[in-house]
C-alpha cells in the first residue's frame, strides 16, 4: 500500500472523527450500566485505536511537512467529554 497525503487524511479522519468519538460513547455507555464493561471489549477498542495511531505517527515520522487540521471546535469539546469522562471514573462526581 502506498502511503500519500490523501490517505493519511482519511486515516485521520477515522482516527479523529469516528474512533475516539467511539471510544468515549463506549466508557459512557458502560458507565451509565447500558452496555457491560468487558475487558475484551476495551481490548479490541484499544488495538484497533492504537494501530491507526502507529499509522500515523510512522508517517509523520517519514513526512514531516504532513499536517492534518481538524475542527478546533470539534478538538475542544472531545476533550471536555474525555476529561468529564476520566473525572466521573475517578469518583470527582460523588455527592
Amino acid at each position: 500500500m502506498i502511503m500519500n497525503d490523501k490517505l493519511m487524511d482519511k486515516i485521520n479522519i477515522i482516527l479523529y472523527y469516528i474512533l475516539a468519538p467511539i471510544l468515549v460513547l463506549e466508557f459512557l455507555l458502560s458507565d451509565m450500566g447500558i452496555i457491560n464493561f468487558t475487558a475484551i471489549l476495551f481490548g479490541v477498542s484499544l488495538a484497533v485505536l492504537f494501530i491507526f495511531i502507529a499509522i500515523v505517527l510512522f508517517y509523520k515520522r517519514k513526512n514531516p511537512d504532513y499536517e492534518f487540521k481538524a475542527n478546533e471546535m470539534y478538538t475542544r469539546v472531545l476533550v471536555v467529554a474525555i476529561l468529564l469522562e476520566c473525572f466521573y471514573n475517578a469518583g470527582f462526581f460523588n455527592f
